[in-house]
């Protein structure tokens, strides 16, 4: 089961944690994980050198930052070309708010669920989430559910899992920075590909100030992105 998974990591200007949590995937069990230094500063080269160092991480470089959607592309791109054996493709984020273990029970979770996107779902009414947070993503989850008749607890999660076989409109799908994994989730609703939320703990570090996300800006910006693609959605059809 874990034998045919891949974990694909984007990272940009990552702290030593990443380093640790890599170890710790690999423990866990994970054989392969793919890495998209995607033009961090020189002075987090020492990360990525260690990173590059451990057997079952495979690095991949922007020379510049090209952004979320695109360090994604990138992994998945070199797993296709590679014509590597995988059967479950996970994508998680660098800055350790996506627990090892939630990584794993995607992983298990996956072979129950073929051509299927698993997204880890967090609870945004718990006490450590910043309020701005919560707001921004019950909106966003009100918009999805208006625009295409379902509801998505967590629509910006970066934990999800894929199948092989979704490469191909993985790599299609337009967005080179975050708004890239928004029309994932349009494309996936319009073409009405399965969707199972897996809960996975909910981690936010330092409070209320540690978060860049603008509840107004960041949600308004979102629902423009979920309008636009339920506008072109008959593009899709």
């Amino acid at each position: 089961m874990f034998s045919q998974s891949v974990v694909v990591i984007p990272a940009f200007n990552p702290s030593n944690d990443l380093i640790l949590y890599a170890k710790q995937l690999i423990d866990k069990g994970v054989p392969s994980i793919i890495i998209v230094n995607d033009g961090s500063k020189p002075e987090h080269q020492a990360v990525f050198d260690q990173l590059a160092a451990l057997p079952a991480c495979q690095l991949l470089v922007h020379e510049v930052n090209r952004g979320k959607g695109r360090a994604l592309k990138t992994a998945f791109s070199y797993i296709k070309e590679q014509q590597l054996a995988v059967k479950t493709i996970v994508t998680a984020d660098a800055d350790g708010q996506h627990a090892a273990e939630d990584v794993m029970a995607l992983i298990t979770v996956a072979k129950d669920y073929p051509n299927t996107i698993l997204l880890g779902v967090r609870d945004f009414d718990q006490d450590n989430v910043p309020s701005k947070n919560a707001f921004g993503n019950k909106l966003t989850s009100r918009v999805v559910a208006l625009l295409f008749g379902t509801y998505i607890s967590d629509t910006q999660t970066g934990l999800r899992a894929f199948d092989f076989n979704h490469l191909d409109w993985l790599l299609d799908v337009s967005g080179d920075r975050f708004e890239y994994e928004m029309n994932v989730l349009t494309y996936a609703l319009i073409q009405s590909i399965p969707i199972h939320e897996q809960a996975i703990q909910t981690i936010y570090f330092g409070g209320e100030s540690s978060s860049h996300y603008n509840a107004l800006t960041d949600s308004r910006r979102i629902a423009k992105q979920l309008l636009r693609g339920f506008i072109l959605k008959k593009r899709f059809k």
